[in-house]
């Protein structure tokens, strides 16, 4: 039976305006599932490997979001582009992951364009392919409302939707058509922050991670 997870935003003091986002919680995983992580285990790893994003969002919420089975630990670091990570590899192969969550790619927009992206993402997933026994999610992120930047992300996150067809091991998780196609009366942005959503955006965020991770 479906329900509805409710959380409440305070944009000014007696004010609180509720938000009702419709999704199913399990504490059973599907075949997507079991896909994603495989086998039977009692405890499922996971690990963010994102930018200021996964940071400043706590890891989207996924702690929580997330069975008790699952460990979410969230090593992104604000200002991090794909290179600034594969500067910073060894630090990821320390942590035992059965999920990696990449999350990256606006700063590589505003730092690089499209140059090298497709290389620089292709060489991040083959290390950890190699260093651990393990699936891979990366992102679709949101465009942001920086519209110099917006062209740049659509490009890149196509490449990265193309490395499911030759990756078995990788999938993708489509942010960006959740944005783009957003009808709320709420913004998404805070109007002095054109690059990072505010709580309703990393709430969508995490559901789709959710559903995509438990298969709904």
């Amino acid at each position: 039976m479906k329900g509805f997870l409710i959380f409440k935003i305070y944009f000014i003091p007696f004010i609180t305006i509720n938000l009702f986002f419709g999704c199913y919680h399990s504490d059973k995983p599907n075949n997507q599932y079991l896909s994603l992580l495989g086998g039977i285990s009692l405890e499922r790893r996971i690990t963010i490997v994102g930018d200021s994003l996964g940071q400043w969002s706590d890891g989207f919420g996924l702690k929580s979001k997330l069975p008790s089975e699952f460990k979410v630990t969230d090593i992104s670091v604000a200002g991090y582009t794909t290179e600034d990570w594969l500067q910073n590899k060894n630090r990821m192969n320390e942590i035992p992951t059965d999920l990696w969550i990449i999350e990256l790619g606006t700063n590589d927009a505003m730092v690089y364009g499209t140059n090298g992206f497709e290389s620089r993402t292709k060489e991040l997933i083959s290390f950890l392919e190699s260093a651990q026994t393990s699936r891979i999610l990366v992102t679709a992120i949101p465009l942001t409302n920086m519209v110099s930047i917006q062209e740049t992300i659509r490009t890149n996150n196509q490449i990265l939707r193309n490395l499911k067809d030759t990756k078995p091991n990788v999938d993708y998780v489509e942010i960006e058509s959740i944005f783009e196609t957003y009808s709320g009366s709420l913004p998404l942005y805070p109007v002095s922050d054109p690059i990072h959503p505010n709580q309703i955006g990393y709430e969508l965020m995490g559901e789709a991670y959710r559903k995509k991770i438990l298969g709904i």
